[in-house]
This record gives C-alpha cells, sequence and structure tokens, in this order.
C-alpha cells in the first residue's frame, strides 16, 4: 500500500529513537614523573571544555562517549585523597547519577594516576558503537569508541611509546597517530590536550581548537607556539649570559616553530639586537611586520633601534617578509 504524507517523518522519528547515541572521539591520558596529561579528539564540539582533565602529582581523567563532566573533578580529587584508579572508578560509576539522562552504560571513563596505575570502564552502550575499547599500559590509557577500527588504539599506543619529547608531545604523537590510522568513522571536529606540571603556568598546557575542518594540524600548531615561547624566552636567558651559541640554537628553534605569531618575532628581534646581530634584527621585524603591520610598525619605531646602521624609521621599516 502507498506509504501516506504523514508517515514517512513519523517513520523517521520511530527509527531515530531506536539509534544509539552517535559517539566518536579517541584519547589518551598518561602520568610521567608527576606531570599528568590528557589528549582528545572527537566529532563534536568543544571537546575540551568538559571531557579531559589533569591534575600534577595526582593523575589524569578523561570522560566521553555520553560524558559526565562531573567526572572529571571528582576522579581527581578521588585519587588526591589516596583511591587507587580502579578504586575511584568504581566510586564515579556508583555515583554517576543517570546525569544528562544516560546511565553509565553511556559512559566510558579513564584514570590514570601519578604512580602510573590505570582502571577504564567502557559501558554496553559504548560497546555497540562502530568500535570502542582500550588499551592500557604503566602510567598510560588508550581509549576510544566510534572508531575506524582496533588499530587506532593500537597505533596510539606504539606513538606514544615510541616519541620523544615532553609529555605534551607524546600526547599529540599518539592523538595523530590515531588519526593517521583511521580516527572516528564519522568524522571529526574538535581536539584538546592538557598538561599539567608543579611548574604550573607558563609550563602547563591547556589547549583547546573547539571546531575546525583540521583540528589535529591545528592543536600542533598550538603546541608549537608554547615551544616557540619557551625558546625565545631560553635564547633571552642565555643572551644576558653572554652564551651567543645557545642564544642562537633557541632563537634558531623559536623561528622555526613560531607559525607566525608575532610576540615570537618581536622578542626574537629583541635578542638579537642584544647580540649585535643588525641582519637578525631586521629580518625579524619584517616578519613581524607581516604578521602585524601596526604593532610591527610600532616596534620598528622603538627608540631600541635607533642605533641601528642604517637606522630604522617610519619611511625604512622592514618591509613584510616574503
Amino acid at each position: 500500500m502507498p506509504m501516506r504524507w504523514w508517515s514517512a517523518p513519523l517513520a523517521l522519528a520511530g527509527l531515530l529513537a531506536g539509534t544509539a547515541p552517535a559517539g566518536a572521539t579517541f584519547s589518551i591520558i598518561a602520568c610521567d614523573h608527576g606531570r599528568c596529561g590528557a589528549a582528545v579528539a572527537t566529532n563534536n564540539l568543544a571537546v575540551g571544555a568538559s571531557v579531559d582533565y589533569a591534575q600534577a602529582g595526582v593523575g589524569a581523567v578523561v570522560t566521553q562517549f555520553e560524558t559526565n563532566p562531573a567526572m572529571g573533578p571528582k576522579g581527581l580529587a578521588l585519587m588526591a585523597a589516596g583511591h587507587t584508579p580502579a578504586d575511584a572508578l568504581v566510586i564515579l560509576l556508583r555515583e554517576d547519577g543517570d546525569f544528562d539522562g544516560e546511565g553509565v552504560e553511556a559512559r566510558q571513563v579513564a584514570l590514570v594516576d601519578a604512580r602510573g596505575r590505570t582502571a577504564v570502564f567502557t559501558g554496553r552502550e559504548v560497546m555497540a558503537s562502530a568500535y570502542a575499547g582500550d588499551r592500557q599500559g604503566p602510567g598510560y590509557a588508550v581509549q576510544g569508541n566510534g572508531l575506524a577500527g582496533p588499530g587506532v588504539l593500537t597505533a596510539m599506543e606504539d606513538a606514544y611509546k615510541a616519541a620523544r619529547g615532553g609529555l605534551e608531545d607524546r600526547l599529540l604523537a599518539a592523538l595523530e597517530a590515531g588519526q593517521a590510522a583511521g580516527g572516528q568513522s564519522i568524522g571529526k571536529l574538535s581536539a584538546a590536550l592538557v598538561v599539567r606540571t608543579s611548574d604550573g603556568f607558563p609550563v602547563d598546557l591547556d589547549f583547546r581548537v573547539d571546531a575546525s575542518a583540521q583540528p589535529l594540524p591545528d592543536l600542533r600548531a598550538l603546541v608549537e607556539r608554547h615551544h616557540a615561547w619557551q625558546a625565545v624566552i631560553r635564547a633571552d636567558r642565555a643572551a644576558r649570559k653572554g652564551d651567543r651559541a645557545a642564544a642562537q640554537d633557541a632563537l634558531a628553534e623559536a623561528t622555526q616553530l613560531a607559525h607566525g605569531w608575532d610576540r615570537v618575532w618581536r622578542r626574537a628581534a629583541r635578542v638579537a639586537l642584544m647580540l649585535g646581530d643588525t641582519a637578525a634584527v631586521r629580518d625579524y621585524l619584517a616578519r613581524m611586520v607581516a604578521a602585524n603591520p601596526v604593532w610591527g610598525r610600532q616596534e620598528a619605531a622603538d627608540s631600541a633601534y635607533h642605533d641601528l646602521a642604517p637606522p630604522i624609521n617610519a619611511t625604512n621599516a622592514p618591509s613584510p617578509a616574503k
């Protein structure tokens, strides 16, 4: 019998009512020498606002698929009070409270503590997604749902274990490897990375790409800008101590990772000025002008540069770098 005009929307509504939540998230949590962090990517908006949590010397938590944001702070507090990740997980699930109308079977929760112990829970509804699972080792756990397959998590684990550099670099390498292995089955939109250290700001990282066609490249650019700023600070300190070689090495690193950040070019120009490297001063100022013409030309007109030969003025301020 022909379908009536009103029956198609009702039939569609019936199908949607029985559809499982469209989750698609993968993440890694880790602690190393007191530093704790997490990195996560998803097809949803602003993943860093509610999914990943970390505290130096304590641990890290992610709560995903159908996120219960109370689990992050509560999980950290429980571990800080001496509970193991496994014990803390039991309490979190028991006190879930059906947040947002969802129960524990719609949760994927992972915890790691500063002693390297881990615990992961993946609910029955989560397991019904395209692929869901986890892998754990001393000091880390990788987990995901709605994935292209188990190779996503294997690639993340392998990349984390093989990567060098700071905790943020290894977390980011794992996330990128997961994406390269297929990532989420229904697309991508946001990514985030948090690292907490005993030093606090500005060494800590809390970077979020809330909505992007390429969230992981954008997240990498944020991390590299962070490294650029730390490098230019090292260059400044080395120059003030008279260590020219160290200053130049740090400047090279900073400028390679700057991604056009005007503040890096400005400070690099000031360091080059201390080193008496006129050509580098002009180059960095030109790059600053290219990134931010108004501020760049204001900087070039500063009295600090008046002794350059030839002097910089309003008529011969560095042209934007090509």
